[in-house]
């Protein structure tokens, strides 16, 4: 009944249909840049595991599901995606039964991005099936402690909820499988738990990380004096706070590990937020670095301390002048101690650092300074070391999974995983057209939509950004040019033919408050001229000249708090989120906020009317960032905004509409579920027709909003960040934070009404599509490695794609039939009987270009539509035609 309830609110019927009847044959191809992976959050294995489980290990993606191999990685399968969430924060094996699994939702980085989940799930088939175990209301589970012999009693480390106070935070602690659980050590409101160990010698014995800290959209407070490591000797009843020597005050995130081989031993770096000794720390004095936080660097930092007496005191191992886990400590500071030698001690930051002397001396202090782990992507998130051989380690990190076999000398990275976490994409107008995708941590990336020999490997994505790929904007009257911004601000003008790249970031006139930009800083090319731009720091700014010079066009469009800009924890706040000019008329332009103001101007610039009041008194929230706000492509008068409440664990969905340039707004969220929006789109030839992107997935309506419906099928309940349908190709393509890009061929939905569902039967336009050659028909020409860890995605299926739709399930016989012009039957295919939208396609290889008639046969009923054979699509081998304008 748990589980249920919470994949409920994933269905949302149309008009009194279930969407899996009327809109399963909607697949999605999934388009992701293998070769860079993602944020991993934890691993696990089998311990002592027999033949069966010999080459078994599980990958927890922050984003993007759990994923098992069999085979030591050679491939993986994700064991998660019938679950209500692809956040993922832990995954851990039974240590005496390789069958049961469990998984806690909602990974616990602390990051501005991080999702929440819904609890935790258990499996006892080895991830086959999971059932839901409950903490629905814990959200964010960095760490699952399962007892060394009684595998019915199960710890849960939960930092509660990421942006306010809530009590679902602490060690819950089960004694029967999951069935019920207490919640065995509590702080309080503010302070979880970041990480649990316990005594495989005596599990009796458990050691509890409390983290305090506190985060708001506009600051990241890291640390607090709550903050500290626990101690329970009697299986989780009663805790005490260890010191002995531990830092007091102001602390931010501890790691601890216990040696397995002496349990005595225990080490744990901690976060020292205290100021060194003779520096003052003020918020006066702080200066706002887009890439890096200097706020910290007056304070210790992080420090290891090695206890030998199971926590009674306590060493400092570190020099004072080195600072271990120095990058933002508060998304890592995991520490592993070897199984088998003491002297051998991990932690995860930007490298993978460690040391060989008990924590005295470190190797990776500094982002390449490491001796090993030397080729291996940074961001280290999560380690796993086999305890049958500290030689053989795998590392989580922002780049995936990473493998060592010797200790760090060598790595190997298993790159065959979509796990891609996207901020925006954007389309141009070539054939086949090309997606492109800025992903966190991983630059900004273009892949044709088609691949030339079949299918699309790494081999056919380009990099075309830089550092986190954020905006991308293809010049839509030569897509030789695009635009592209990445964290806070960077923006630049790249050439695709050439291969040159041009600074084009706007900065404020000396002497003038420096631009703020947020994380990710939307810029725009105006529809009507393709030398417009605009972007937003705390005005409006517009270029005339493609980003060589630039202008403020607005006032400072924000709320100007100056107890809220650039909040620790590097952050920038009082910012422009969302900018879109209206294709019908030059110069209308909506601008929404992060701090939740919503504004417009009629004439370029020249006069600003401020719309937030009247959409607080259409039930929008105040102070909420606006995730998109979008100039309708019918009504010049339309406009449509988004608010999430994602950055104040407010879920509930946002989504209103004017028709009067913002005087007055109409919620259409209307039966949207319970969950954050942060992209929508319209439709360009259908004013009804409107997909919203929430953090489960895509949704659409055809009516304006009154009611949606999900279109899920084969994508997971993953966090959509942006949709855009393709105007000529009639594709939805939709850009994730945790898989990748989803695409699929939504033709019908030009006609597709309330009306056309209330139908018996009805056969849909046929898009015309050209042939294809050989090498887009098989893999002909594919000379590259046949092999099981290689991530291809299809191309679409080569032929006339035809859809029909039956009200209701028929006994009749169901046939299309396909003449040529002349009346001769060409094919004749038997379709599906059940409700629902139903996709065939014709293969045209072996067929004269040309006219051909689809005829739909139910008994004694017969449509007939045109469909149009276009002449050979080729193109050069390998992709490498520019096909620029």
């Amino acid at each position: 009944m748990k589980k249920a309830s919470l994949l409920l609110l994933l269905i949302i019927p149309i008009a009194g249909y279930c969407q899996n009847d009327l809109f399963s044959d909607f697949e999605f191809r999934n388009f992701n840049p293998a070769k860079v992976s993602a944020w991993i959050s934890d691993i696990a294995a089998p311990e002592n595991p027999d033949s069966a489980n010999k080459y078994v290990f599980y990958a927890a993606a922050r984003h993007g599901g759990v994923w098992k191999t069999s085979n030591n990685g050679v491939s993986f399968e994700c064991i998660s995606d019938d679950l209500p969430t692809t956040s993922m924060g832990a995954v851990e094996v039974a240590p005496g039964n390789p069958d049961v699994v469990w998984i806690g939702t909602g990974e616990a980085s602390n990051a501005r991005s991080t999702h929440r989940g819904y609890g935790v799930y258990k499996s006892t088939d080895a991830g086959e099936n999971f059932e839901f175990m409950g903490l629905e209301n814990t959200q964010h589970i960095p760490k699952i402690v399962i007892h060394p012999i009684d595998e019915n009693i199960v710890y849960v480390a939960s930092m509660g909820s990421l942006f306010t106070p809530n009590e679902d935070r602490g060690v819950f602690r089960t004694n029967d499988g999951g069935n019920t659980w207490k919640k065995v050590l509590y702080i309080n409101e503010n302070t979880g738990i970041i990480d649990l160990v316990i005594n495989r010698s005596d599990p009796n014995i458990l050691y509890a990380a409390a983290y305090e800290k506190y985060r708001y959209p506009w600051h990241y407070e890291a640390g607090g004096s709550e903050s500290g490591i626990y101690k329970s000797t009697d299986a989780g009843d009663s805790w005490s706070r260890l010191g002995g020597g531990l830092p007091q005050g102001n602390v931010g995130r501890i790691g601890i590990d216990v040696y397995r081989s002496d349990p005595e031993i225990l080490y744990t770096v901690v976060e020292n937020l205290n100021p060194k000794p003779g520096y003052k720390v003020s918020k006066e004095d702080e200066v706002f670095d887009p890439m890096r936080d200097p706020y910290f660097d007056r304070l210790i930092g992080g420090e290891v301390y090695r206890s030998g007496d199971a926590g009674a005191s306590w060493t400092k191992m570190n020099h004072d002048t080195i600072d271990v886990g120095s990058k933002a400590a508060y998304s890592f500071n995991q520490i592993l101690v070897d199984p088998n030698d003491e002297n051998n001690i991990y932690i995860n930051n930007v490298t993978l650092q460690s040391s060989r002397d008990k924590g005295v001396t470190w190797d990776g202090i500094e982002w390449g300074t490491n001796e090993r782990f030397r080729t291996m992507f940074g961001d280290v998130r999560t380690m796993w070391i086999n305890p049958e051989d500290s030689r053989h380690l795998i590392a989580g990190s922002d780049g995936g999974i990473n493998v060592t076999y010797d200790q760090g000398k060598t790595t190997m990275c298993h790159y065959h995983i979509p796990l891609g976490e996207i901020y925006n994409i954007e389309l141009d107008d070539a054939v086949p057209y090309n997606i492109y995708a800025g992903l966190q941590d991983h630059e900004g990336w273009k892949v044709p939509s088609n691949g030339w020999q079949g299918s699309l490997g790494d081999e056919d994505w380009i990099l075309v950004g830089m550092w986190d790929g954020m905006y991308l904007k293809v010049d839509h009257e030569n897509n030789r040019w695009f635009y592209t911004t990445t964290q806070f601000g960077s923006h630049q003008r790249v050439d695709q033919l050439m291969g040159e790249r041009v600074n084009i970031q706007p900065v404020a006139e000396e002497g003038k408050p420096p631009y703020r930009y947020t994380w990710n800083t939307p810029l725009i090319i105006s529809p009507h001229n393709s030398s417009i731009l605009y972007t937003g720091g705390q005005m409006l700014l517009r270029s005339v000249d493609r980003g060589d010079t630039w202008q403020k066009i607005s006032p400072d469009l924000t709320r100007n708090d100056a107890e809220k800009i650039a909040g620790r924890g590097h952050i920038m706040y009082c910012t422009v989120s969302s900018i879109s000019e209206s294709p019908l008329i030059p110069g209308i332009i909506w601008v929404g906020t992060d701090d939740g103001k919503v504004w417009i101007t009629k004439n370029h610039g020249a006069e600003w009317t401020e719309l937030s009041s009247s959409l607080l008194k259409s039930g929008s929230p105040d102070e909420r960032f606006v995730s998109r706000i979008f100039a309708s492509q019918h009504e010049e008068g339309r406009g449509y905004v988004v608010k999430t409440g994602f950055r104040n664990d407010d879920f509930k969905p946002y989504l209103f509409r004017s028709d009067d340039y913002g005087k007055s707004w109409t919620g259409i969220s209307s039966n949207l579920p319970d969950q954050p929006i942060s992209a929508f789109w319209e439709d360009d030839t259908n004013p009804q027709l409107l997909f919203a992107g929430n953090d489960h997935g895509v949704y659409f309506t055809l009516n304006g909003g009154e009611n949606w419906t999900r279109l899920k099928n084969n994508m997971p309940n993953v966090p959509v960040k942006d949709i855009i349908v393709h105007p000529e190709a009639r594709d939805l393509v939709i850009g994730t934070y945790g898989r990748g890009v989803y695409v699929t061929d939504i033709y019908p939905f030009l006609e597709l009404t309330q009306e056309i569902l209330q139908e018996e039967v009805y056969l849909f336009d046929i898009e015309s599509k050209p042939q294809r050659n050989s090498s887009q028909q098989s893999e002909w020409g594919n000379h590259g490695p046949f092999q099981d860890n290689l991530y291809r995605t299809p191309n679409e299926e080569n032929g006339l794609t035809i859809y029909y739709y039956l009200g209701s399930e028929t006994r009749k016989d169901v046939i299309l039939e396909i003449t040529d012009e002349s009346g001769e039957i060409i094919l004749e295919i038997e379709g599906d009987k059940d409700q629902g939208i139903h996709k065939l396609v014709w293969n045209t290889f072996n067929v004269d270009p040309g006219a051909y008639f689809i005829n739909l046969k139910l008994g004694d009923m017969k449509i007939t539509k045109h469909g149009q054979v276009l002449e050979r699509l080729t193109w050069p081998a390998g992709n490498k035609s520019h096909n620029f304008r």
